[in-house]
């Protein structure tokens, strides 16, 4: 990836067996074996923030089997599943179609735990935003998360990487609405984007979110982000003295040590498919070269373990597509071409082949 923002981490590359993977990629790394987890620190803010609306959210905790005393605990985790049903429940019981937005409207220093204080005490905008980027893995599994300059702009991605979890649109809302509002605690009114996409369709007024925002918003996308004039990155902030911030980095350095334990080579090669581009997913053997083993080494430990590379791609791919169909409003040539297939009819046969139905009757259903 060239011109971006963050090439370098602000770690070293750790070994992990006679794999070589940076301390980001491998506390990044998805725990398939078990469900992706988040932070309960997140979801007590999505908590009381629907208490402000007047409904009372141990309710919806019950509903889902979370005990709504997990939330007491800064250190705790819980089922990213259960985070989304949540928020996606707050937004029904509130007859709010945009709660996530304005839960990260309300979002505090504290609302992301250590995260908000590193974004806020960062020496400059720059770094807010590449130390943020760098350790988000310590508080959401299954995520992708960039940020680089490019043309003028520079741009921070927000996206859940494992399609099988629905009920997503709230919490992207939220995730970009987070970080809108921290960047204007940072520098200020004066900020402003250039422009916001969404992957989800609009769930309310457009003007909504124009006026959010104040910058045009794009619905429907391939990843979740939002874009500003790199002008803004050089200059510094006064949220939170910078001198805390070496010591906020360190304390957030290990949780990421502490969150690296040795990973299944499967665990390794599907993050490699989750963050890769549907139409550019990397081969067996370009897998194999990034994680540092042969191809044979690979296809055996993949094979002791029940899966395979192909069968990992197709049911990113499929997962992908069948969320599509039932939250978006795209055609299925469209999703046929976001999902990595050059036309529609290998699409609609590898759809059926894999769900026994059409695209077209699956939506229906």
């Amino acid at each position: 990836m060239s011109g971006t923002a963050n090439d370098r981490r602000p770690f070293d590359d750790i070994e992990v067996g006679t794999e070589s993977f940076s301390i980001l990629e491998a506390a990044n790394a998805q725990q398939y074996m078990n469900k992706p987890t988040i932070s309960a620190q997140i979801l007590r803010h999505m908590a009381n923030c629907l208490r402000l609306t007047g409904r009372s959210p141990e309710g919806i905790l019950l509903e889902i089997d979370l005990d709504p005393s997990e939330l007491d605990d800064p250190k705790a985790t819980i089922p990213l599943e259960k985070f989304l049903s949540f928020v996606d429940l707050a937004s029904r019981r509130s007859a709010n179609a945009n709660f996530g937005l304005y839960a990260g409207r309300l979002a505090a220093s504290d609302s992301l735990g250590p995260l908000g204080f590193l974004f806020l005490s960062a020496p400059t905008f720059r770094a807010a935003f590449n130390s943020f980027n760098a350790y988000l893995a310590t508080i959401q599994d299954a995520t992708h998360n960039r940020f680089f300059e490019e043309e003028g702009l520079a741009t921070f991605e927000y996206g859940i990487t494992d399609q099988s979890l629905g009920n997503r649109e709230q919490d992207a809302e939220f995730s970009l609405a987070v970080m809108h509002s921290f960047c204007l605690n940072y520098l200020g009114s004066d900020f402003e984007l250039a422009e916001v996409r969404l992957e989800h369709a609009c769930l309310s007024d457009p003007k909504i979110y124009r006026d959010f925002f104040r910058c045009d918003v794009y619905f429907d996308q391939d990843i979740n982000s939002f874009s500003f004039e790199n002008r803004f990155l050089d200059r510094t902030g006064g949220a939170i003295d910078p001198a805390l911030f070496p010591i906020i980095e360190e304390h957030v350095r290990r949780k990421v040590d502490d969150h690296c334990l040795e990973k299944l080579v499967s665990e390794q090669a599907r993050r490699i498919v989750d963050v890769s581009n549907f139409a550019q997913t990397p081969t067996l053997e370009e897998a194999a070269s990034m994680i540092g083993i042969s191809v044979a080494t690979l296809n055996r430990r993949l094979r002791n373990e029940g899966v395979s590379w192909r069968a990992m791609v197709q049911e990113r791919r499929m997962n992908a597509a069948a969320r599509l169909l039932k939250q978006s409003r795209r055609d299925v040539a469209d999703i046929a071409l976001a999902v990595g297939y050059s036309e529609s009819a290998s699409f609609v046969r590898s759809f059926k082949r894999h769900y026994g139905i059409t695209p077209k009757r699956y939506r229906k259903n």
